[in-house]
Parts: structure tokens; C-alpha cells; sequence
């Protein structure tokens, strides 16, 4: 009977420790889906940010454009100028 007892005895413990491992183990998964919802929030606003800089990119691309276009045509009228008898 004593064999017995012990055995349950360490059961019990078994069944403590897991218990604890169990609870630090929810602990660790809530805190790795939490972490994930900050981490999709984050990846969303970086998507939305990217987009805008996306469009204010092409906006400058086309600026610069008509601006390279412009600085032609005036250097054109420029060099006609100076080319006048």
C-alpha cells in the first residue's frame, strides 16, 4: 500500500506541474495572438501609408516629366534667341 500512495502521490504532483505548464503555455499563446493582431494592425497601416506614397510617387514622376518636357521647349527658345541675327 505504501508503493501505492507514493505513486499517487507523484501523480498528483504530475498533474500540478502540467497543470501550471498548461496555464503558462494559454499564457504564452494569448500573448503571441495579441502580438499578432498589433502585428496585422501595423501591416495594414503600412499598406495603406504605402499606397499613398505609391500615388504621390507617380504624381512627382509625372511633375518632374512635364517639367523636364518644359525646361526642353525652354531651352529650345533660349538657344533661338541667341541664335537671332
Amino acid at each position: 500500500m505504501n508503493d501505492l500512495e507514493m505513486i499517487i502521490k507523484d501523480l498528483k504532483l504530475e498533474v500540478i506541474v502540467l497543470e501550471k505548464n498548461n496555464k503558462m503555455l494559454k499564457e504564452h499563446i494569448d500573448a503571441l495572438v495579441n502580438d499578432n493582431d498589433r502585428f496585422r494592425s501595423i501591416d495594414k497601416a503600412h499598406k495603406s501609408i504605402n499606397g499613398k506614397l505609391r500615388l504621390r510617387l507617380s504624381r512627382l514622376e509625372e511633375e518632374n516629366k512635364q517639367l523636364k518636357d518644359t525646361n526642353e521647349d525652354n531651352k529650345e527658345i533660349i538657344k533661338d534667341l541667341y541664335d537671332y541675327p
